[in-house]
C-alpha cells in the first residue's frame, strides 16, 4: 500500500465467491483485505507478504525486517481472552522470540472495518497466555492442549489502534506507538515478561504519578505470576529501570516516579 493511497475500510467479498464455508469465506475475505490494506508497524515498509499455507501462527510477514504478523477477525473482538492455538508451540515461539504481532480486526455483517488492533509481539510474554485443559479422550486430536492469550493482562501500551471507530489512525503516528517498544524485544523473554507485568500493575493505579512503596504494596500481584521469585522487590526495582531507559517513566527522587505518557 502506497503512503498516499488512503484505507479501503469495506471488504471485498467477492474474493471468495468460490468458497462455501463460512469460516473459509471468513478467512480469505479478511486475508485479502489485510493483502491490500496492511503496511508494517516496525519500519517503513509499505506492504506485507503472505506467508506459505499453514505457516505456524504467522500470515504475513514483512520482507525488509522480518516482522511478523497473524491476523484474527471478529464481529465482537474479545475483551478478556482470545483463544488460540496449542500452548506449547506458542510458547516455544515467545521463547525463541519469533512470536507474530496479533492483527485484531473487527468487521460488521457486511464487512465494513470497525476496528484493527495490533497486539505488539514484544508484549506477549508467558504469563499472558493461558494453559487449556486438554482435549479428552473421545475428541479426535484427543490429548491435544489449546491456550487462550490473556488480553486483560496485556498494559494498554501493548494495545496499538491501526483503524478505530471506523477510521483510519495516521500511519505514522500507528508506527511511532509501535516502534517505541522495539527495544523489549532485545530483552531476554523472563526480563521481558516482568517488565511488561510491571508497566501493566503501574498503569492500574491509574494516576500518572506513584511511589515505589505503592508498587511493594501490590507484591502479591507479582509473586501470583511468579511464585517461585524470592525477591520480587528487588524485581521490581530491576524493571524500573527498565521504564525508564524505555523512556516510559522518569524518576522524580525519594522513590516517586511520573509516567512520560
Amino acid at each position: 500500500m502506497m503512503t498516499s493511497v488512503p484505507m479501503e475500510l469495506v471488504c471485498d467479498t467477492s474474493v471468495a465467491n468460490a468458497y462455501k464455508s463460512a469460516p473459509q469465506r471468513a478467512r480469505v475475505v479478511s486475508e485479502g483485505w489485510f493483502a491490500q490494506n496492511s503496511y508494517c508497524l516496525a519500519c517503513d515498509a509499505d506492504r506485507l507478504y503472505r506467508t506459505p499455507s499453514n505457516t505456524a501462527a504467522t500470515d504475513f510477514t514483512c520482507n525488509g525486517c522480518g516482522q511478523r504478523y497473524e491476523l484474527k477477525t471478529f464481529l465482537k473482538r474479545p475483551g478478556r481472552s482470545l483463544v488460540d492455538g496449542a500452548y506449547l508451540s506458542l510458547l516455544g515461539r515467545i521463547q525463541a522470540g519469533t512470536a507474530p504481532t496479533l492483527c485484531l480486526l473487527e468487521r460488521s455483517d457486511c464487512w465494513r472495518i470497525r476496528s484493527l488492533t495490533a497486539i505488539h509481539s514484544s508484549f506477549l510474554t508467558p504469563w499472558v497466555i493461558e494453559q487449556r485443559r486438554p482435549l479428552s479422550q473421545v475428541a479426535r486430536r484427543a490429548g491435544w492442549v489449546g491456550c487462550n492469550i490473556r488480553l486483560d493482562r496485556i498494559p494498554p501500551d501493548g494495545e496499538i489502534n491501526v483503524i478505530g471507530a471506523g477510521v483510519a489512525c495516521p500511519k505514522a503516528e500507528v508506527r511511532n506507538k509501535f516502534q517505541r517498544f522495539l527495544p523489549l524485544a532485545s530483552l531476554p523473554v523472563g526480563q521481558r515478561g516482568w517488565t511488561t507485568l510491571t508497566l501493566s500493575v503501574i498503569r492500574k493505579l491509574g494516576r500518572p504519578q506513584f511511589s515505589l512503596g505503592d508498587l511493594y504494596l501490590r507484591e502479591e500481584e507479582f509473586s501470583a505470576f511468579y511464585p517461585s521469585n524470592r525477591h520480587v522487590r528487588a524485581k521490581i526495582r530491576q524493571q524500573l529501570q527498565n521504564l525508564r531507559d524505555l523512556g516510559m517513566l522518569s524518576f522524580e527522587g525519594r522513590g516517586e516516579y511520573r509516567l512520560s505518557v
